[in-house]
């Protein structure tokens, strides 16, 4: 039986070893950035730390001995160094809550407290640094230099990276409580989005932005007509609103969310994706199975075969090595008829790949070496 079972997969075999560097369209990136907010703010939890090997972070800052460009089981801090809790952790884990299990999602996140628009203007940027600099306004500095001193270059080389490796969904953005007084700072959004979109060679069409609301029952809740002018210039712009979502009375400012109040903007971001995902699916074909979840109150579920694609034995482990994600966001390559089928799949915490299969209602698995395990 051993024989015939490794005999049927040696071709599969070969085309996983073949595909482990390879792009992966089940890999889905989303390329973040803004200012505190984004960073994240709430407090970071025990549960906060518990990871998924379907949601990962795509390394950006230099800091938690981890490699910038790498992938790794998400967890804070997500952004820099001093980053929390935030957007991402909830938009992240929504999302694998809700997409089939096929699919890995995975945050690059770009994001420095109090800064404006023009950090992320590759034409802008290198003086606003610069004058900050010569104001003696240098405590961010040290974040700005783990993103390699440069934040809209750190952007386009992990949405380079995310192309290799995956397929870049969108963009998650929330800024500007820095610029309040900044009249053309819709326009400026939409510039700056529009360059990574040249940049990275990105269909716009396929690439939406999504925009958060200023929490509304803080200091600048007002500005929200700016943030729905800047997502109505761009074309594939998104306004995710804030109402309901709480804000944390500081001593000098309200401009924060609690931690409820990022949990419902996260889901909010994740929530609107979904719906823009199912939008961009091809017709239904009644021969499918599973479905994307999606709010009920917007759109109706989407369908999609996940049937096909080999889950690994790993869901639910926390690994911090970087040969075990890359194993992660690769072994949807391998496929397999039906759960009777033989299966392959990698182990991230043994570092080989096995073959599973049921006989008479007992799992069997065998390492490819031909050992029983």
């Amino acid at each position: 039986m051993l024989k015939k079972i490794l005999k049927s997969v040696v071709v599969t075999s070969a085309v996983l070893g073949a595909a482990s560097f390879a792009q992966d369209p089940n890999l889905h990136i989303y390329l973040a950035y803004g200012q505190s907010n984004m960073s994240g703010q709430a407090t970071i939890t025990d549960t906060d730390r518990q990871t998924n090997p379907r949601f990962l972070v795509l390394r950006a800052g230099n800091h938690s001995n981890q490699k910038v460009g790498e992938f790794y089981p998400a967890a804070p801090p997500m952004g820099h160094s001093a980053s929390k809790v935030g957007i991402v952790d909830f938009f992240g884990r929504k999302m694998i809550k809700e997409l089939p299990d096929s699919i890995t999602v995975a945050v690059a996140n770009v994001a420095i407290g109090g800064q404006s628009i023009d950090l992320f203007d590759k034409d802008r940027n290198a003086a606003y640094v610069q004058n900050a600099k010569n104001k003696n306004d240098t405590w961010w500095i040290q974040y700005l230099n783990e993103y390699g001193g440069d934040v809209h270059k750190r952007i386009v080389e992990m949405g380079k990276i995310a192309k290799q490796k995956g397929v870049i969904k969108g963009f998650l953005f929330h800024q500007g409580e820095a610029d309040y007084q900044m009249k053309d700072w819709p326009e400026r959004v939409k510039k700056v989005y529009d360059q990574f979109i040249e940049e990275l060679e990105l269909d716009p069409e396929k690439t939406p932005i999504l925009l958060g609301e200023l929490a509304p029952t803080g200091d600048l809740g007002w500005r929200n007509d700016a943030v729905k002018e800047a997502a109505d210039l761009i074309p594939n712009g998104y306004v995710i609103s804030a109402q309901g979502c709480p804000a944390i009375k500081e001593p000098s400012y309200t401009l924060h969310f609690t931690r409820d109040g990022y949990q419902t903007l996260g889901e909010r971001y994740a929530e609107k994706m979904l719906e823009l995902l199912k939008a961009q699916e091809p017709a239904s074909d009644s021969g499918k199975k599973d479905s994307v979840a999606t709010d009920s109150s917007k759109t109706d579920s989407s369908k999609t075969d996940s049937s096909k694609v080999v889950p690994s034995d790993s869901t639910g482990r926390d690994s911090t090595s970087s040969d075990s994600t890359n194993s992660i966001r690769n072994m949807a390559v391998v496929r397999a008829v039906d759960s009777q089928s033989p299966r392959l799949f990698y182990d991230v915490y043994e570092q080989s790949l096995f073959v599973r299969f049921k006989k008479d209602g007992v799992e069997h698995r065998y390492r490819l070496t031909g050992r029983k395990e």
